[in-house]
């Protein structure tokens, strides 16, 4: 009976820890829009948005459904060799964007992206460093903090050893964050996981859809929250200097 007892507090204990995580679900549509300017520089233009799609009571507490980020990423990316570029950005970020809990994000990053061909596939490395400047709601002040991300992914074609026009393609990353400076409450503070599947859409560009799990320590306590989303992303290409 005693045994029994401890095993009985021991999953009540369980339970309480695992409570303090949050789980949410949503979808994030997004745009991707690459362009050349010379044979060396290329820019990119990335927006999308996060929207927590259900009403949920955790705990007693309420969580209504409502867009959680509003995101917009300007780029400029120069292309040192097929396999290998490097680009910077201003990036603007707004949480909670359409209630008055808002806070703005202004960050700089600065990143490097390594791919090569294996087999048939693409095989891409990135590491990203960031200066990120986070607004205090109470002090209106934003002092700067810093992170380091890695993302290892794969995209390669369903159909064939290359991707054509109106064929289908697997696209797979995960992506590791470290927030190395500032305020935080891990240093190995989000993941984030991505599955999808796109389609070559020729001069249209490309459409993909996927999920994606977004995983965030959320307190000093090391309690998590998790985004399981559906993500559908168009990116287009256009290039200045293509003859017609």
């Amino acid at each position: 009976m005693k045994k029994l007892f401890v095993c009985w507090l021991m999953v009540l204990n369980f339970s309480a820890v695992y409570a303090q995580n949050l789980s949410f679900y949503g979808f994030l549509p997004a745009l991707n829009q690459t362009g050349r300017i010379s044979k060396k520089l290329n820019y990119n233009f990335f927006a999308s948005t996060t929207y927590d799609a259900f009403d949920t009571r955790i705990n007693n507490v309420y969580y209504p459904a409502a867009d959680l980020q509003l995101y917009i990423q300007p780029s400029i990316i120069y292309l040192y060799s097929p396999n290998l570029n490097f680009s910077a950005s201003y990036t603007y970020q707004r949480n909670n964007p359409f209630r008055g809990i808002f806070t703005n994000e202004h960050r700089l990053w600065q990143q490097c992206i390594f791919s090569v061909p294996v087999y048939k596939a693409r095989w891409t490395n990135r590491l990203r460093f960031e200066e990120r400047f986070i607004e205090i709601k109470a002090s209106h002040k934003y002092p700067l903090s810093t992170r380091a991300r890695y993302q290892i992914g794969l995209n390669f074609p369903l159909q064939g050893r290359t991707l054509d026009k109106h064929e289908f393609y697997l696209n797979t990353y995960n992506e590791f964050y470290a927030s190395l400076s500032g305020s935080k409450n891990a240093t190995y503070s989000e993941n984030w996981s991505y599955l999808g599947i796109g389609n070559d859409l020729g001069k249209y560009g490309r459409l993909e859809l996927g999920y994606m799990l977004q995983t965030f320590v959320r307190n000093a306590q090391h309690n998590y929250r998790f985004l399981n989303l559906v993500q559908v992303m168009w990116s287009t290409n256009f290039n200045f200097g293509k003859k017609k």
